[in-house]
């Protein structure tokens, strides 16, 4: 009895454990429409209802712990009419105690109904065309989960798989369906956004919404994205349209292998076309008969939907074909109603996966807080159960994760069709997270075999090569011009031909150039001539310097024979040149030849020029040009040398020395390899020039060094012999020149070591030879002393710690305290002193020389019209000019003879100055030109050289009167009883004038006017201004003015004339005239 007594409590201690989940009831709302026949094709209650029921089973199959709990469902139909929707909604949540809700499935109503689920803390689970409503923000909706895929995550798994393929430049082609189910208008609307702001490298170059199905309409399209696009994006839902489209690409050329379609199925059911169709067959009455056509079209679509891979196996068939007998059983018991609906909804396999999900966060919230709360706190917590659907599932929708928004994770797939379109092979499986992230899962090894079998292994190209109406890749010529091709490859051949003798003369020809260059720098021996024996030997005034140096009696070491033999002095072509002696035989390579020329090139101030090379002599000799001042030890140890060495001499020379292994250690040269004092030459300018330099090839032939020419040598050359000189050792050998001239004596001859040259060679290759230099003492008090440590850092036993030729350079030139860039600046600082004060002083006389240009230019003004003498200053010919019609005035002064007869001539001077004066002031104030005097004569013109149309005239007979009235009023200083009294004569008419004569030119009138101005003067009468008829004519035109006839006058070799006196201006008071 004990036992059974234990077994009995042990049993009721379990089940009041497990009594949360034991006969509890939950109470689901399951809105769905029932009315508008589209709507219950995709989403009616009549054929999607039972899904909730069939994953209701399902599980508590997998969850024991539900199958204690009893639910029941309160049905709302809705038919997406949101007032209708909302009231029911809470009329039920208050009256009838619901702890979920499942649905609306409709856009127009899936918001409001949602805030009413939030606010009421209830879980809400979406399905169906609620898709098209954004329910991402998990702030605002916390307790709705989405369990359809989106078009959002559609459109940029696409766009990816286009970034994958760089097809960048694109078309789009979609259909609006029925308004409350507009998948491809929505899909569209992603895909613009996506590739807008994300994807900008993708160009939708062609968009078009389908209205219309007219064959026509569908031409026109077809035929402009054949102009723009390549890579078609195609969202249909009619798969009667859909072949239609794709029979006009196909009627228009468009069925080739560079032609991608991408057949966007935006209905997320689990079917390839419609159920039981396929898309590009005709299931008219009567056939068109075109189905292979459109057969053949499979070969370039892509086929891009949602996946349903991995799915619970026939579980998405189960629910499309036994849902009528579903909705007969519990709880709907639907006979009548639904007796019609073969099928179910499309969107009922998304209902079962919905409630599915309910019901297995249900179970995960019970296991986690059965113990601890109650079970209906647990079930009507909807934030609770919302955060226990983030989870994966596999549903009859397929395998798929819901995020953290509560939305699920779109896995959509990039298939090829296969069978006719009757199946599809994946090739690319696009799973989206969050809306952010693409991962491409590539289901394919070999892309030739698969994604790309049906285009002969070729990807597509987003532009063609040829372009996209062939503008790129014409009709071959061949087959255009098949004679003009024919006469273009014998043209061709001859051509070919052509250019093969050409390159062959080419290269003859740089041969030759070769050859020729080659023959600047070959110098024949017979050429030269020995400078003892050249006739003109004094007039090169050649310094013995470079050849007999004086020897130093107080040497250290016993360089007594400057000249070592090496070196000889020819004249070739009148000019000097020294000849370097090479002690060896030697056929020049054409490698050592491009040397030479190179070498002939290095082009430098402070480098002394190769002249060439004496190959038929008694020996090889390399020509140099010569240097007038000899070397650097002939300028150092000469005591009678008539020059101030100071610092600055030094330091100039040094300067040429580092510019000039500067320019070699960076040209062809490279390196020295040979620098020595010996080697340092000066020219007549004090410039130095490096010599003697280059030419590995031969060196390595020749005798060994003396001792004396080793001391130049870095040490470890003279260690190893197998070693070639380089730039450091330059850099060595240069430390030691300079040394030279900073104690102005040879190498190691002012210094500690007491040795002779050999003694010295033989310190310098032992190893631990760094105290083996010369002592710096120098003998310039103004040498700087950085350069002594310049000095000791270029001769340092280490290669590597030897200083680059550029350092140097960049460091001799800081230490030039004066700026000044050689030994000639002195001279140049005198100089520009000089030009400075030459230029003020060309100032200053240009400055007087243009003010007397100023009064030539005036004077000659006075003497020619301004034209006429600025292009006799320009040195121009004057040409003489004709003028139809000018006025010339002419007036002589009476009794000029007997006036003259009581004066001096000074006093007749004076008296014409100032008569003139008063012409000349008078003449100013009007467009009249002075031709010139003539002793008491005065010849003035107007109209000329400066035209001035009819009013030449007005202006001589104003200029007249005005003489008239002001010559009375003049006096004579040394004949106050006397008077002035002139004869004026006027004449228009032509009249050419020109510039005669050269010595003194003078401008002239010519012509017969000008002599009938002179007959009217001579024949006028004192104070009166007597003019011809030609003149008179013209005033009187012009008017303003009165005349007088005066009559017929017998004129000196003209006759007969009529003329007129001049009265006056009209107005004004008038002359009196006398006959």
């Amino acid at each position: 009895m004990l036992i059974v007594f234990i077994i009995l409590n042990i049993i009721s201690i379990i089940f009041c454990q497990n009594n949360t989940t034991f006969n509890q009831n939950i109470k689901i709302a399951l809105l769905l429409p029932d009315k508008n026949p589209n709507t219950i094709l995709w989403q009616g209650y009549q054929n999607s209802a039972a899904a909730a029921v069939q994953a209701w089973y399902l599980a508590q199959e997998n969850y024991t712990n539900l199958r204690g709990i009893n639910i029941s469902f309160e049905i709302i139909l809705d038919d997406c009419i949101i007032s209708e929707t909302i009231g029911d909604l809470r009329e039920i949540i208050v009256t009838k105690n619901i702890s979920a809700i499942f649905g609306p499935p409709c856009s127009e109503t899936c918001t409001q109904s949602s805030y009413l689920a939030v606010y009421y803390n209830l879980p809400m689970y979406l399905f169906g065309t609620s898709m098209f409503t954004d329910m991402s923000d998990i702030s605002v909706f916390s307790t709705i989960m989405q369990v359809m895929p989106s078009y959002s995550d559609s459109a940029l798994g696409l766009a990816e798989i286009l970034t994958r393929f760089e097809w960048n430049q694109v078309s789009l082609i979609y259909m609006n369906s029925l308004p409350n189910l507009s998948r491809c208008f929505a899909f569209a609307i992603q895909l613009d956004y996506q590739l807008s702001n994300f994807y900008q490298n993708i160009d939708v170059v062609y968009k078009r919404m389908l209205t219309s199905f007219e064959h026509d309409v569908l031409e026109n399209i077809v035929k402009a994205i054949n102009e723009v696009s390549r890579i078609n994006i195609i969202c249909i839902d009619e798969i009667d349209i859909l072949r239609s489209v794709m029979l006009a690409f196909f009627d228009n050329g468009m069925n080739k292998s560079d032609y991608v379609y991408i057949n966007v199925d935006a209905d997320m059911d689990g079917y390839i076309n419609q159920e039981g169709k396929n898309a590009m067959k005709d299931y008219n009455i009567t056939p068109d008969g075109r189905d292979k056509d459109a057969y053949s079209m499979y070969d370039l679509m892509y086929h891009y939907q949602f996946s349903q891979v991995n799915s619970l196996p026939g579980k998405y068939n189960d629910l499309r074909t036994n849902m009528k007998k579903y909705m007969k059983e519990w709880p709907f018991y639907c006979y009548e109603e639904c007796e019609q609906y073969n099928v179910s909804s499309v969107y009922a396999p998304y209902l079962h996966d919905t409630a599915y999900i309910y019901y297995s966060a249900l179970s995960k919230a019970l296991d986690l807080y059965g113990n601890q709360l109650n079970f209906y706190d647990i079930v009507n917590d909807g934030k609770l159960i919302a955060n226990m659907s983030i989870d994966f599932y596999v549903g009859a929708t397929g395998a798929f994760q819901i995020d953290k928004n509560l939305l699920r994770n779109s896995v959509l797939s990039f298939s090829n069709y296969i069978d006719n379109g009757e199946n599809v092979s994946r090739r690319v499986l696009v799973k989206v997270y969050n809306n952010i992230r693409v991962e491409l899962e590539t289901l394919y090894t070999n892309e030739k075999d698969t994604i790309w079998a049906t285009r002969n292994g070729i990807k597509p190209l987003s532009v063609p090569l040829c372009g996209f109406l062939n503008e790129n890749c014409q009709k071959s010529f061949i087959e255009n011009y098949p004679i003009l091709f024919g006469a273009i490859i014998f043209v061709s051949i001859l051509i070919i031909i052509l250019i093969i003798l050409i390159i062959s003369y080419m290269h003859y020809l740089k041969i030759k150039e070769e050859e020729k260059s080659n023959n600047v720098w070959k110098v024949r021996f017979h050429t030269l001539t020995k400078y003892s024996d050249f006739k003109g030997a004094s007039s090169l005034i050649l310094s013995r310097r470079s050849v007999n140096s004086a020897s130093s009696d107080q040497s250290k070491i016993a360089f007594h024979d400057k000249t070592d033999g090496r070196h000889q002095l020819f004249v070739l072509n009148n000019i000097p040149v020294v000849g370097r002696v090479h002690n060896c035989y030697y056929i020049f390579s054409k490698k050592d030849m491009a040397y030479i020329r190179n070498i002939i090139m290095v082009d430098s101030e402070n480098i002394n020029k190769l002249v060439g090379f004496c190959l038929d002599g008694p020996t090889l000799l390399s020509l140099w040009n010569y240097c007038s001042r000899g070397c650097l030890i002939d300028i150092i140890t000469n005591d009678n040398l008539n020059i101030n060495i100071d610092g600055f001499f030094v330091y100039s020379l040094i300067k040429d020395i580092v510019e000039g292994l500067y320019v070699i250690h960076n040209s062809a040269i490279e390196y020295h390899g040979n620098l020595s004092s010996k080697n340092c030459l000066v020219d007549e300018r004090w410039q130095v020039k490096l010599s003697d330099y280059g030419f590995p090839f031969l060196r390595c032939l020749e005798e060994p060094k003396s001792a004396r020419e080793q001391l130049w040598t870095a040490p470890e050359l003279l260690r190893n012999k197998e070693l070639r000189p380089n730039k450091s050792s330059d850099i060595y050998s240069l430390a030691i020149v300079m040394a030279d001239l900073v104690n102005k004596n040879i190498s190691f001859e002012n210094s500690d070591v007491q040795k002779e040259a050999d003694e010295i060679i033989y310190l310098l290759k032992n190893k631990n030879s760094e105290s083996t230099r010369p002592s710096l003492n120098p003998a310039i008090e103004d040498i700087n002393g950085n350069l002594l440590h310049l000095i000791r850092d270029m001769w340092a036993e280490d290669p590597s710690r030897r200083p680059k030729i550029n350092v140097i350079r960049k460091l001799i030139k800081d230490m030039n305290e004066t700026k000044s860039k050689n030994l000639m600046d002195h001279m140049y600082d005198l100089l520009e002193n000089y030009a400075a004060s030459l230029e003020e002083d060309i100032q200053h006389r240009t400055k007087e020389l243009m003010e007397e240009k100023k009064k030539a230019d005036l004077l000659l003004s006075r003497m020619l019209p301004k034209a006429v003498a600025e292009k006799l200053k320009l040195g121009q010919p004057i040409v003489p000019e004709h003028f139809d019609s000018v006025t010339i005035f002419f007036s002589d002064v009476v009794s000029f003879t007997t006036l003259a007869s009581k004066c001096t001539a000074l006093q007749v001077v004076d008296l014409m100055n100032g008569l003139y004066t008063i012409f000349d002031s008078t003449i100013s104030e009007h467009d009249v030109y002075k031709v010139e005097t003539i002793g008491d004569g005065y010849l003035c013109v107007s109209g000329l050289p400066e035209r001035n149309g009819k009013r030449h005239i007005a202006e001589i007979a104003s200029l007249s009167l005005e003489l008239i009235k002001r010559i009375p009023e003049f006096e004579i200083a040394h004949l106050p009883n006397e008077k002035i009294r002139i004869r004026v004569g006027i004449n228009s008419g032509p009249c050419v004038a020109g510039v005669v004569g050269l010595t003194m030119p003078r401008y002239c009138l010519f012509g017969d006017t000008v002599n009938t101005a002179s007959r009217m003067e001579s024949n006028g009468k004192p104070s009166h201004i007597h003019m011809s008829k030609e003149a008179h004519e013209l005033i009187k035109n012009v008017g303003g003015f009165v005349t007088k006839l005066r009559g017929e006058v017998l004129i000196k070799g003209k006759g007969v004339m009529e003329t007129y006196w001049l009265l006056g201006k009209q107005g004004e008071p008038l002359l009196n005239v006398h006959e």
